[in-house]
Order: C-alpha cells, then structure tokens, then sequence
C-alpha cells in the first residue's frame, strides 16, 4: 500500500502517469480534497485518446481525483480476466510548487506522495 516513486521532482509543463500492478485492490490518485463518492473521477478530468483519464493542475490547491484505477488485465496473474478499466491516470502540472497526493483508499495506511514542481 505504497506509491513507488512516493516523491518526484519534475518542470512545470511536464506529466506524471501513474498506473496499478497491484492485480486485486484499486487504487485512486487524489490531490487536494477528498471526494464524497471514489469510483467517480472528478470533473476536470478528461480521457485521453489511449484510453487513459488525464487531469491538468494549475496550482497546489486544486483538487483533482482519478476515480478507481485497476490493474491491467495481463497484470491480473492466476485471477480471472476482468472487463478492461481505466488503468492509467496522467497529470499535467503548469505551476511550480508541491502537490502532495494519496489513495483516497489506503491514506490511513501510508499511500501518500508528492510531485515537486520547479520553474
């Protein structure tokens, strides 16, 4: 119940993509604050064409959510196949700053990161 990679440093501009190996616990990326109901992505998060949900944060205090991400299908080793989900979720960042996140899940337990934004 851990983000690898809890801490990175990046440039304003760039995008952060997170994805689920972990084969039976859904995972969610949650910057700001938490959402009433999880499997929901937030509102200002757009799929792209790949099929993976994408989010642009503009400021340490936005609040995005990526709903429920699964593992991938091939990563489900001796479980039967599920229905393909949302595997993958993408930030862009445009301001400097530090976006701490969590699994709105397993905070309790420790899932919890940061993307350092610099200039």
């Amino acid at each position: 119940m851990r983000f690898m990679d809890h801490t990175r440093v990046i440039h304003a501009g760039q995008t952060v993509e997170w994805g689920n190996e972990d084969p039976a616990t859904p995972h969610t990326i949650t910057f700001g604050k938490e959402p009433m109901n999880l499997p929901p992505p937030s509102g200002n998060v757009t799929m792209d064409a790949d099929g993976a949900l994408h989010a642009i944060i503009k400021s340490p205090s936005d609040s995005v959510h990526s709903g429920l991400i699964g593992a991938a299908p091939q990563e489900r080793v001796g479980l039967p196949q599920t229905p393909v989900a949302v595997t993958r979720f993408r930030v862009t960042f445009t301001t400097p700053g530090t976006y701490p996140y969590i699994c709105a899940l397993h905070d309790t337990l420790g899932m919890k990161g940061e993307i350092i934004v610099l200039p």
